[in-house]
């Protein structure tokens, strides 16, 4: 399910949202076409130049290019395949939101947006046409974002786990989503956004909640999925990271002084298998997300704990063919 909160911050009045997802696992029937829109020689991007060498040193490993700034912590690539990915994501995750870039009240004019960890920048140049009002921002630790933009919208490069370089008040709305194996000091990142809103501004955090579960009482689960998840999760919290994470989002906000925070849960299917239209689309879209990035997302955090490159292809195989089955009705949260 998507769980959002919007949350005020205390003496500054602030918002936020939290969104987690839970997936499902229903039938292909609803619209699996993508909506993303598509921008032509609007206006250039500009990027933070004293870091912009840094930021464009990669490594390959394992045939897949990752980003070399911040010590090699990041687990995911930075390719056109994981960018790609990332474009399929955000197509389904706006399904989630019924058409929707998100959820808190912004009302049809904020002056400033910031989207924090942009990836291939498509939330970013969706939010910066719809709202022409706006600057908006998105920064991220790869420089991977178009050239061409909206003229309202420029991308920074920069590490969210460092200091942050925008002033006090200084924006309308602060986006975060799908971040959890980005983030490990969430504490020390909420309270840099909670500085950077202005009074009454918003907040929203937006992840899966990453445990699949049968649909229906009774049914199994699949044992190779579970198996993954399952190493996966020991994997990633021994390097600091939290798998479950969206389900504590709504006491992190509170604890980094946000104040009316609104958590939203749905679900989220893994394949076809829903009777509603809706569902079976983003349970389409989810499956093939997760196909398309099984190797960006497991192969550096396995072969580094010790499994050969080889094992790991062969144990992704069979989590694709187990995806493939239609006899496993599962869904998480979001």
């Amino acid at each position: 399910m998507a769980s959002s909160s919007h949350v005020h911050d205390g003496p500054h009045n602030q918002d936020a949202i939290s969104l987690q997802s839970e997936d499902e696992g229903h039938e292909l029937d609803g619209d699996t076409g993508s909506s993303d829109s598509n921008y032509g020689s609007s206006g250039p991007a500009s990027y933070c130049s004293t870091i912009r060498s840094d930021a464009e040193d990669y490594y390959w490993e394992n045939g897949r290019r990752y980003h070399a700034m911040g010590g090699g912590r990041y687990l995911l690539p930075n390719d056109d395949t994981e960018l790609d990915r990332e474009d399929m994501k955000h197509h389904m995750w706006t399904l989630v939101l019924e058409g929707n870039l998100h959820l808190a009240p912004l009302g049809d004019s904020p002056q400033r947006i910031l989207d924090v960890g942009t990836g291939s920048g498509i939330w970013a140049m969706q939010a910066a046409d719809r709202y022409p009002s706006a600057e908006i921002i998105g920064f991220d630790i790869s420089p991977v974002q178009p050239s061409w933009v909206p003229p309202n919208l420029v991308f920074e490069v920069d590490d969210l786990e460092q200091e942050w370089l925008w002033g006090t008040a200084s924006f309308d709305f602060v986006h975060c989503r799908f971040m959890f194996m980005s983030v490990m000091d969430w504490p020390a990142m909420l309270a840099q956004a909670y500085q950077t809103l202005k009074p009454g501004g918003y907040i929203e955090l937006a992840e899966l909640d990453l445990q699949p579960m049968p649909s229906f009482k009774g049914k199994p689960s699949p044992p190779l999925i579970d198996e993954w998840f399952n190493i996966q999760g020991k994997i990633l919290a021994k390097k600091g990271y939290d798998m479950r994470l969206a389900s504590k989002f709504k006491q992190m906000l509170l604890d980094a002084g946000f104040e009316d925070v609104i958590e939203v849960v749905r679900p989220v299917p893994w394949g076809t298998w829903p009777s509603d239209k809706r569902l079976r689309a983003i349970g389409y879209w989810h499956v093939e997300q997760l196909k398309m990035g099984l190797q960006g997302i497991t192969m550096a955090s396995l072969t580094r704990a010790g499994w050969s490159a080889a094992e790991v292809e062969v144990f992704l195989a069979g989590l694709r063919a187990e995806m493939n089955d239609s006899r496993w009705q599962i869904q998480d949260q979001a």
